[in-house]
């Protein structure tokens, strides 16, 4: 079911301790232990103010909602993982959300019974209570900038494109991962399919919807956070079963259009971008391991279909036979691996933010700052993503270091990496109190917007930061390809 908005409570409320989990297993580590909680829609809000006096309005501070990644599989808002430090030595109100993952968020039947996205409308539920409440935080509610990691950028970039969501926030940052992720856009017919599944698995009857949605509301969370394995196909595979849905129009419906439609609200100001090798997030795990790696490279028929989401296309053979030659033509093992990466790197968040950008141009007067993480520090998530103490370059998620302090990457980050993280925080401040990056504190060049679709203005992030043109211009090659959203351009590209 949908969220519902929380009732009020008598006397003082004990916010000091931990939130908890959502019921979920993290398949980005390997995890085998389900862990979490059903009552898990929490959240934490970080004040700069330590007074207990109530702010006076002119006090007030701009707000940064952070929604987290993790494939909307796994992941939370704790401080473990999340903390303010880095964030609060800026005058910014920090909030961090949970929300319900796998089938227990993202389940959906397409009808009245279950209509789907309800972990996306947990977040907007917890937008709404930060407008009820905020102000008393210090946090100004005509100021708050949504930002997230992955599937948490993939979230900000399904509010901008939400009309019950406007109007919740007023500025929007989607690190690595935007609305038209395959991994988090479900294919026509892909959630009906999974639903029918987990209700077989769970010896549920199949139809009508009705009975069951009754019947998988008896069975107990963890068994139901159970079956994931039971959908991959190889490994790991697809990543997420459970996705974004069009939902039909219903009240509270949360998306009733097509993404890929001009949005009928205009964007806010938005701030997106990439590090330069996403793809060692699902990379590492096969190019590290033997048996994985010559398992891929035989079974790629199979198996590219599946892992990158196209086997809902009508030409699978062609797709498959235009990847390989586009990156694994190569001879030399290294440079085979090389170019598993870059496959993962393009279609998992380089052309879909590409594809995002070029449609947001077509319905906004708001400015566009794309980014491109190119800085190496010591540490690397690739360290938790297969690889161990191997160097693989900018990995996804690196640029979380920047802004959090993530307790388990084992290395003392180095000078340089503590005055990138000053610089980063300062920027991403930047946007959210003025939807600028560039003020109002001064940073040492002009972070430019993107002027066109065509040109993609970025910042590369560099030691030495520098504005480029043609932003994610590799990953261009998908959409050239007869992937099942854009069947019919390539037909017509084909007749021409």
């Amino acid at each position: 079911m949908a969220p519902v908005p929380i009732k009020p409570w008598g006397g003082t409320l004990n916010a000091s301790k931990p939130t908890p989990l959502c019921i979920q297993r993290n398949p980005y580590i390997r995890q085998q232990e389900i862990v979490g909680q059903e009552d898990c829609l929490y959240l934490n809000i970080y004040s700069p103010d330590t007074s207990n006096d109530l702010p006076q309005n002119n006090d007030l501070l701009p707000v940064m909602v952070f929604i987290h990644g993790g494939g909307w599989m796994c992941g939370d808002s704790s401080p473990q993982m999340y903390g303010p430090e880095y964030l609060l030595d800026r005058d910014v109100i920090l909030v961090t959300i949970n929300y319900r993952l796998g089938p227990l968020g993202f389940l959906s039947t397409l009808d009245e019974h279950c209509p789907g996205n309800n972990g996306l409308k947990d977040q907007q539920e917890a937008l709404r209570f930060i407008q009820k409440t905020i102000t008393s935080f210090g946090g100004d509610k005509q100021s708050v900038t949504i930002f997230g990691e992955s599937a948490g950028g993939a979230s900000a970039h399904f509010h901008m494109l939400s009309e019950t969501s406007a109007g919740l926030f007023h500025k929007a940052i989607s690190e690595s991962g935007t609305a038209l992720v395959p991994w988090a856009e479900a294919a026509p017919g892909e959630a009906l399919r999974n639903a029918f599944r987990l209700a077989k698995m769970l010896d549920c009857p199949q139809a009508p919807s009705k009975e069951m949605i009754k019947c998988l509301r008896t069975k107990d969370s963890y068994q139901i956070i159970n079956t994931e394995f039971n959908f991959y196909v190889w490994d790991y595979e697809p990543m997420t079963p459970f996705k974004a849905v069009i939902e039909p129009d219903l009240p509270g419906a949360f998306l009733t259009r097509n993404p890929r439609k001009i949005s009928k609200i205009s964007a806010v100001p938005w701030m997106t971008g990439l590090t330069k090798d996403e793809g060692c997030l699902k990379a590492g795990w096969i190019t590290t391991n033997k048996t994985r790696f010559e398992e891929f490279m035989s079974g790629i028929d199979t198996i590219a279909p599946v892992t990158f989401y196209y086997e809902n296309s009508p030409n699978v053979n062609l797709i498959t036979k235009l990847v390989q030659e586009k990156y694994l033509l190569e001879k030399d093992t290294e440079a085979i691996k090389s170019g598993i990466i870059k496959m993962y790197t393009d279609s998992y968040f380089g052309y879909p933010a590409v594809e995002a950008i070029e449609l947001t141009f077509n319905y906004t007067k708001s400015p566009v700052f794309l980014y491109h993480l190119v800085y190496k520090a010591v540490n690397s998530f690739s360290q938790i993503f297969g690889y161990g103490d191997e160097d693989q370059g900018v990995c996804h998620a690196d640029d979380l270091m920047y802004l959090f302090p993530i307790h388990f990457l084992a290395k003392e980050p180095s000078t340089d990496d503590i005055e990138m993280s000053k610089l980063i925080v300062t920027m991403w401040t930047n946007f959210a109190t003025s939807g600028d990056p560039n003020k109002p504190v001064q940073i040492p060049y002009k972070w430019k917007p993107a002027s066109s679709g065509s040109k993609m203005e970025y910042l590369e992030i560099s030691s030495k930061p520098k504005m480029k043109e043609d932003f994610a211009s590799r990953s261009r090659f998908w959409g050239t390809l007869p992937l099942w959203h854009n069947v019919r351009t390539y037909r017509s590209i084909e007749e021409l």
